[in-house]
């Protein structure tokens, strides 16, 4: 008796085996793949066989379930017992246009190792050059690439961790989901990207300091990120002059012991009411200088000026926030001075 040849049962909507399947569905079809499922037309299942490839009902042909793309990671037992991923790979990541998935044509040997001849070196640049083409067809596409490649080599330049590069791909991203870069300068989205980032992630950042490795002006960083703020309804915390602090001091290479007093300062209550709609790191850098002329310490000199430099501020705005903090201090509003400090290590 010959087998009846295997037939494709139809597809319907909430089919494991469509072509759109969810996480929860791939659960599902690999739970249909066991052979004791019983056979939807002969309503048995003593005729099922389970291969590699498929469930089918030898009775009547049915196919039940077909193989599916197995996307868990496998392991494999080394010579020493250990066992290791028996495939590697880096991982997807939001920082590129093609989320880590390029497709590398080759351009002068083939995989022995072989030199490929000038026919067909030829043929692999035309390869590459459209290959280069089709990965952004469109001024759509084209304009993440343009965007996310920017975002790297600002990040690069800065120096900003791995963190605040993901957190700004994906707000680029949104932006350029939401159609945002219409009519809008690309390098400027990704530079508030940044900027934004570093807000959301209380990361001490200064806007000028993006503006001087950026392409386009610091109004038009400015515009952008009140674009991004406004349009993806950032959540972005207010800064505060404690995060700016530690930067100042490093920057004018101060004594440990005034860097520990300006924090003690610094997160007075009085001293967060007088930061109040004044530029916090001014405050951190008033906070640090009244600190060192407090500390009495002679072989350092530290300047307002410095300061300014170091926070982009301006001595006049320090100056004015130190004869605050005199007034505070007049007044027994701030905080003495402790003997070591060692409850306010910042």
């Amino acid at each position: 008796m010959t087998t009846p040849r295997p037939r494709r049962a139809p597809k319907s909507e909430g089919d494991p085996d469509s072509d759109e399947r969810t996480p929860a569905a791939f659960e599902t079809e690999r739970q249909h793949r066991r052979p004791d499922r019983s056979c939807p037309e002969c309503a048995t299942d003593e005729h099922l066989v389970a291969d590699e490839t498929e469930t089918y009902c030898q009775s009547c042909g049915l196919v039940v379930a077909r193989d599916i793309l197995d996307r868990e990671l496998q392991w494999e037992t080394t010579d020493d017992g250990e066992r290791q991923p028996a495939r590697g790979g880096a991982p997807t990541t939001i920082r590129r246009h093609d989320k880590g998935l390029p497709t590398e044509i080759g351009s002068y040997r083939d995989g022995y190792g072989n030199e490929l001849s000038s026919k067909t070196q030829r043929q692999f640049n035309r390869l590459r050059k459209w290959d280069d083409r089709a990965k952004a067809s469109t001024t759509h596409e084209q304009s993440l690439r343009t965007g996310l490649g920017e975002i790297a080599r600002l990040v690069s330049a800065v120096e900003l961790p791995v963190p605040i590069h993901d957190r700004a791909a994906r707000l680029f991203r949104d932006a350029w989901e939401s159609n945002l870069l219409r009519g809008r300068s690309i390098e400027a989205i990704a530079t508030a990207s940044i900027f934004a980032a570093c807000r959301l992630e209380r990361l001490p950042r200064f806007l000028e300091e993006l503006a001087a490795v950026a392409r386009v002006d610091e109004s038009d960083i400015k515009s952008a990120y009140k674009l991004l703020n406004r349009e993806l309804e950032l959540a972005t915390p207010p800064p505060l002059p404690q995060n700016f602090l530690p930067r100042l001091a490093n920057a004018v290479n101060t004594h440990p012991r005034v860097e520990r007093r300006a924090h003690q300062l610094v997160t007075a209550p009085a001293v967060g009411i007088l930061a109040n709609g004044r530029q916090p790191a001014g405050v951190a850098a008033a906070c640090l200088y009244h600190a060192h002329d407090e500390s009495g310490v002679t072989n350092h000199k530290l300047t307002q000026q410095r300061l300014a430099d170091a926070g982009f501020s301006t001595p006049t705005t320090i100056r004015n926030i130190r004869r605050e903090l005199l007034s505070l201090d007049d007044s027994g509003d701030l905080p003495d001075p402790d003997g070591n400090l060692d409850d306010y290590l910042g």
